[in-house]
């Protein structure tokens, strides 16, 4: 039986500062630059701000009753006059017509934008897919959060949002590929409509138990349990192929939910994908003029 052992990194300012083994050693006038560190998902806009060194904590927004790609350029715009920021550093899944949008935005307000992509080698990242393009932008900055959080060693990254992915990467910087799965939303909304449980609320997912004494309780459990199951059965498959121990690095919007029912050892960063973005900023900074 899986033992857990959960070690939380809290990211930005408002906590326990991060492990990190990568730190920038550029100074000077970028050092000085607010950059927007945005993450457009399929459901929420996250972001934090990054100045001299320090990131702001992690805050996220939904998109309400907009498209993914509406909402997300409306808060942008809003977060861009909030924050007076002078760069954005983004990675989303939301296509090309929303990158295309956001470089008109950046460039009618004179802004700085790196848009993170999966491109082969990049920050030493070997990508197994036979065309790195395809690998989904942000699986890709859950490697690099990856390795500034965890170093030069094996680790299995689930990120768990939406959908869930887990991939693996060697010590060596090699990714050995992943999964894809559906989130804990998208689980108990497919359990709602093909039931006859669709007149019912939205089902609980706080305080699972086995042994539940309603519908709605039942089904949330459940809908928890099952995908904690999935993610301890898959790490295991992968762990069992992989040439050396590999951490567990467990980060994304149901972290909270998922951390403490995942019996094995995992660290749980819910905002692992800014320490991602965090390192491509710096990186940036370091580039010559």
């Amino acid at each position: 039986m899986w033992t857990r052992r959960t070690r939380t990194i809290a990211g930005g300012t408002g906590g326990r500062k991060p492990q990190s083994f990568f730190f920038s050693r550029c100074f000077g006038e970028a050092s000085f630059v607010t950059t927007l560190l945005i993450d457009a998902g399929n459901s929420r806009l996250k972001w934090a701000s990054f100045s001299q060194g320090q990131r702001s904590p992690q805050q996220a927004l939904a998109y309400g009753e907009h498209t993914p790609q509406a909402g997300a350029l409306q808060h942008l715009q809003m977060l861009i006059a909030q924050e007076a920021a002078e760069k954005i550093v983004l990675v989303h899944v939301l296509g090309g017509t929303f990158t295309e949008a956001l470089q008109a935005l950046c460039a009618q307000l004179k802004l700085a934008l790196t848009v993170v992509q999966s491109r082969a080698g990049a920050y030493g990242i070997e990508v197994v897919y036979p065309n790195p393009a395809h690998f989904g932008a942000d699986r890709f900055v859950g490697l690099l959060a990856a390795r500034k959080l965890l170093g030069e060693q094996a680790a299995i990254i689930i990120d768990a949002g939406t959908a869930v992915t887990i991939d693996a990467i060697q010590a060596d910087g090699k990714h050995l590929g992943g999964v894809i799965l559906p989130g804990l939303q998208l689980l108990s909304d497919a359990l709602i409509r093909r039931t006859q449980a669709a007149h019912m609320s939205a089902t609980p997912f706080d305080h699972p138990k086995v042994f539940n004494d309603n519908t709605l309780q039942g089904m949330g459990s459940g809908c928890l349990f099952s995908l904690v199951g999935a993610l301890e059965g898959i790490c295991a498959r992968m762990q069992e192929q992989m040439s050396e121990p590999a951490q567990v690095l467990l980060c994304g919007g149901d972290t909270e939910l998922l951390s403490p029912q995942i019996r094995l050892a995992h660290q749980a960063c819910p905002d692992a994908l800014m320490e991602g973005l965090q390192y491509v900023a710096e990186q940036d900074a370091c580039k010559p003029c």
